[in-house]
């Protein structure tokens, strides 16, 4: 098992907080992980923006022990 720690920004983190840590199996990726928040936060899947270590995650990336996650709202500017 291993341990990730989940940062929300802005409208999300009104919701579940500011930081969260999650526990997952060693082999879970991080569609894994935006599938069980989507559990709470159904709007993850459409209007969120997920960084990984501050940087873009790359598909079907396995997640270690002690990531940061960033789970934001889209923004739009103008």
């Amino acid at each position: 098992m291993k341990k990730v720690i989940v940062k929300f920004i802005s409208v999300f983190a009104e919701k579940m907080g500011r930081e969260r840590v999650y526990e997952l199996n060693d082999d879970a990726t991080i569609e894994d992980l935006v599938e069980i928040i989507s559990k709470e936060l159904e709007e993850i899947k459409s209007k969120g923006v997920v960084y990984v270590n501050y940087r873009f995650p790359k598909e079907r990336q396995i997640l270690n022990d002690g990531d940061e996650i960033l789970i934001m709202p889209l923004f739009a500017g103008g």
